[in-house]
This record gives C-alpha cells, sequence and structure tokens, in this order.
C-alpha cells in the first residue's frame, strides 16, 4: 500500500508543479483559477494536518495572491509525500473534524485516495477556465507522468 500511495502523491506533486508552471508563465484573467489553486492548497493542508492528529490555520477557501498560493500548492504537496516517506500511518482509521466541527472517522487510505482525487478534479477544472483564455495548459493525466 506504501508503495501505491508514494507513487500517488509523486504524481500529485508532479502534477502541480506543472500547474504552477503555466500559472507562473501567462498572465491568466480568471480569479476563479487563482481561487481553485489556493484551494487545492488549503485542502491538502487541512487534510494532512488532519491525518497527523494537528490543527490547522488555514480555512477551506481561503484566497492567497498568486506566488503565495503556488508556494502552498507546492510546499503541502511535498509535505503529503514527505508524511508517506517518514513511514507514518496510512493504514488504520483516523478521527477528525470537518470544518463544520462535525466528528468523522475515515480510513486513512481512504483519505489519502481523496486527496489526490480532489486535486486531479480541481487541475482539471483550472485547465477548462485556462483553455477558455487560449492559455494551454499541462497535460496532467497520471500515464503522462508515468511516461515522463
Amino acid at each position: 500500500m506504501k508503495e501505491h500511495f508514494t507513487r500517488l502523491f509523486e504524481y500529485n506533486l508532479w502534477a502541480n508543479k506543472k500547474f504552477s508552471e503555466v500559472l507562473r508563465a501567462n498572465a491568466f484573467q480568471n480569479p476563479k483559477i487563482l481561487k481553485f489553486v489556493s484551494h487545492i492548497a488549503n485542502a491538502q493542508i487541512i487534510w494532512l494536518s488532519r491525518i497527523k492528529d494537528e490543527g490547522s490555520s488555514v480555512g477551506v477557501w481561503a484566497e492567497y495572491n498568486l506566488k503565495e498560493a503556488l508556494e502552498l500548492l507546492e510546499s503541502s504537496s511535498q509535505n503529503w509525500l514527505d508524511y508517506i516517506y517518514s513511514g507514518a500511518k496510512i493504514d488504520g482509521v483516523i478521527s477528525y473534524k470537518n470544518s463544520r466541527g462535525q466528528a468523522f472517522e475515515s480510513r486513512a487510505a481512504d483519505i489519502l485516495t481523496h486527496v489526490a482525487n480532489h486535486g486531479t478534479h480541481h487541475r482539471g477544472q483550472i485547465a477548462l477556465m485556462l483553455r477558455e483564455e487560449n492559455i494551454a495548459p499541462p497535460a496532467s493525466d497520471f500515464i503522462f507522468y508515468v511516461r515522463a
């Protein structure tokens, strides 16, 4: 299982870096692009704090300027990978509260899968918004990562 999640989060970091490169190189207009980049980073921070049983000070939809958002996106991606590399718990059940204060228990493996899928989902939305501005999004499907 560790090998699967290592590969998945190596892909997540790779894909987020690909989007960061495109966003740094192109002046986009749609403010939702920055909103979703910020949201991916926030979600990664929040979920890692939950799985590590630590508090998080970021809001789910807090927004940042482009430089801050991309730095948070890349650092939170790397933090997940470092967590997995460290041999930390990726099985078992995690107890946590959501952003509304409701208590939940989820399998750690389900949380990891959710975090990776969540980022992929929102990168797809960002790709569409970039295309609407005639900015080519990066090829970020998992198979492109595997072939790289």
